[in-house]
């Protein structure tokens, strides 16, 4: 069985650090990133090769080659356009051939932060009220004025806190319509909705439906203590945050049902393999928001699956053999 791994990589795109840094910045994994992942597939015995990203992907079926006997690992965000990670997906679809991660359907909604939430309003979780702008959909004031402020405006379909700063929390109707144009001009769609008061926490998960080897939350304390603390892009170029995992910070009822609730995100959504769900956690009232889910998410030492294979006394290489073992069950 041969390994082929997709990935586009940060080198090659935007930077969007800080001027005057050294650091490079994007929605992408770096080469450090992905050679990494390649040591430690060859590592535990695979053969598995570096085949590219999109571009040789579209190479590929343009020249109508075939491929037999092996799995694409696909750990890429695409390239720079929206509803980017959706683009290897459908590419590997066109190819024909078997894949990890989640399909072009489950990854389109995946990657609409506000549908995403539409399509899962029959669960009856918590999920802050939104509506979304586009060039093409001019923001709707009605909806807006019937929101309870601050209200948080972002990219509707990026990651990576691309687009998110402490301006982002808007307290009025005019903040809004301002940070809505801002954004406009570099993103194609904009989400509006309730700003959430609580602590970030993400749930990782490895697996399928009814098997899932890693499902692990982490909760991220900010070091800025202001009433509206934000995980912006600065923030997160920076890592200013400490982590903590599963029951280290959160109560253990309360962790035990944010799990159970991503797997039924998970299910609901038909995701394949990985994911990783986002939510806001309001202690004081033992609220669980729903925030948004990464179908793509970081698969890094550095990321949270790194904290994660940390803190349960796993070497990076077993969280690579963890997918990779979800990823031929399921295609068995």
């Amino acid at each position: 069985m041969k390994f082929w791994l997709i990935c586009d990589y940060r080198e090659n795109y935007t930077n969007y650090a800080n001027l005057g840094t050294n650091t490079m910045y994007n929605d992408h994994p770096s080469i450090k990133n992905i050679n990494e992942i390649l040591t430690a597939i060859n590592s535990l015995g695979y053969d598995c090769d570096y085949f590219g990203g999109i571009p040789e992907l579209i190479n590929a079926i343009d020249t109508k080659r075939t491929f037999e006997n092996c799995i694409f690992l696909n750990f890429t965000d695409g390239m720079d356009q929206q509803y980017s990670r959706v683009q290897a997906p459908a590419l590997l679809d066109i190819l024909n051939v078997p894949y990890s991660g989640s399909g072009v359907f489950q990854s389109v909604i995946m990657n609409n932060k506000h549908f995403c939430k539409k399509a899962l309003l029959k669960l009856g979780i918590d999920m802050p009220k939104s509506c979304v702008v586009s060039h093409d959909m001019p923001i709707n004031l009605k909806i807006v004025e019937e929101m309870h402020f601050p209200l948080f405006v972002k990219p509707n379909c990026s990651g990576s806190s691309l687009g998110i700063s402490a301006s982002c929390v808007c307290h009025s109707k005019d903040e809004v319509l301002l940070k809505t144009s801002e954004l406009l001009d570099n993103f194609d769609e904009v989400i509006i909705e309730e700003y959430v008061k609580g602590i970030d926490v993400t749930n990782y998960l490895i697996g399928n439906t009814n098997s899932y080897l890693v499902n692990n939350i982490v909760t991220a304390e900010l070091f800025d203590n202001s009433p509206y603390a934000i995980y912006g892009i600065e923030e997160k170029q920076n890592k200013l945050r400490k982590l903590y995992l599963d029951n280290e910070y959160l109560p253990k009822d309360i962790v035990e049902k944010t799990k159970k609730q991503s797997v039924m995100i998970a299910h609901t959504l038909g995701v394949h393999d990985i994911c990783r769900i986002d939510y806001r956690i309001n202690l004081s009232t033992q609220n669980i928001s729903f925030i948004e889910i990464n179908s793509a998410p970081r698969f890094s030492s550095t990321s949270e699956i790194g904290f994660i294979a940390s803190k349960n006394n796993v070497t990076f290489s077993n969280m690579v053999q963890y997918y990779i073992s979800t990823v031929m069950d399921r295609l068995k």
